[in-house]
């Protein structure tokens, strides 16, 4: 059994399909099930019951653990031996969200590559809770997110502090204020009055982001409840249904970098800090104080924050 067998066995247990595990490989159905095969025959175990469909036995999941463990152990051991003969080769998987990937990648990659063109860049998406699982499980290397983050064992570089803007169609405001729309847009350019938005539709990130929980306690705060028409996992399209005029969103100033270009009959936005101290937040980098993190992770967390 070497790492091949361990890598290709750790795809079909993640997804329990021999099919999409083997496109997934770029190998046949029939490679991959013989790869397997051997395995188990190796091991003198069956790693994964066949009906009524494909699921891990006490043994595979077992062994899901141990190889996770053991390809984890071998990636650090490349990485140190590269930075050793000063060859910087190896891989660095980062954890983001989407919308903060967006904003800040273009920014950081070119350089980065630029820097280590033998580095290997691996990238995971998605939200602060399933970022912080990656990054505990030892799947990334490091996480950018925003505080805090709720795990023991984790140094946070600090990149940027952040404030929260409201990002309200100018129809809006039209509506709203007529003749006096742009007086108020120059006190509100200065600071926002949640309270002038009252009875005024929101699209908001869906509850259990960490933006949208700030957002949530600055509502309660100010006594404001929201008319929610969209709640949706990405903030971009939060930005999208602003610029089209459909409703108020909410999101960090970086965010703004990920906004779509408006379209043609698009009609603007107008953009309105939140200056309440409760809503600033600190994006940070994150990653396990118990885990070798090499000299590229580093210049990696340098580039962002030179890029923010």
């Amino acid at each position: 059994m070497n790492f091949l067998h361990l890598k290709y066995f750790l795809m079909v247990a993640e997804e329990l399909n021999i099919t999409r595990a083997a496109e997934r490989l770029y190998i046949s159905q029939q490679s991959l099930s013989n790869h397997i095969s051997n395995m188990e025959r190796e091991l003198d175990v069956k790693l994964f019951t066949r009906s009524p469909k494909l699921s891990l036995t006490y043994a595979g999941d077992m062994l899901v653990q141990t190889a996770t463990q053991i390809l984890d152990l071998y990636a650090q051991y490349t990485v140190k031996v590269g930075d050793t003969n000063r060859q910087y080769q190896g891989v660095l998987r980062v954890g983001i969200s989407h919308t903060c990937g967006l904003a800040l990648l273009p920014r950081i990659l070119p350089h980065f590559r630029k820097e280590f063109p033998m580095v290997e860049f691996s990238l995971y998406e998605g939200n602060s809770n399933q970022l912080e699982g990656e990054l505990s499980h030892g799947r990334v290397d490091l996480i950018i997110c925003f505080q805090p983050i709720m795990l023991e064992g984790i140094k946070s570089v600090l990149l940027t502090e952040q404030r929260l803007v409201m990002v309200v169609p100018k129809s809006f405001m039209d509506q709203r204020f007529g003749i006096h729309a742009d007086e108020n847009r120059l006190q509100f350019a200065q600071r926002a009055d949640i309270s002038a938005f009252q009875q005024m539709p929101f699209v908001l990130i869906k509850r259990g982001n960490r933006t949208r929980n700030i957002v949530d306690q600055y509502f309660s705060r100010y006594y404001f409840r929201p008319q929610l028409i969209l709640e949706t996992e990405n903030t971009v399209t939060t930005l999208a249904m602003a610029q089209s005029g459909m409703g108020i969103t909410i999101c960090p100033e970086l965010f703004l970098r990920a906004m779509p270009v408006p379209p043609a009959n698009g009609e603007g936005v107008d953009l309105f800090p939140l200056t309440d101290l409760s809503t600033a937040g600190r994006l940070v980098a994150g990653f396990r104080v118990d885990r070798y993190l090499s000299p590229f992770g580093e210049r990696f967390i340098a580039l962002a924050r030179d890029a923010i």
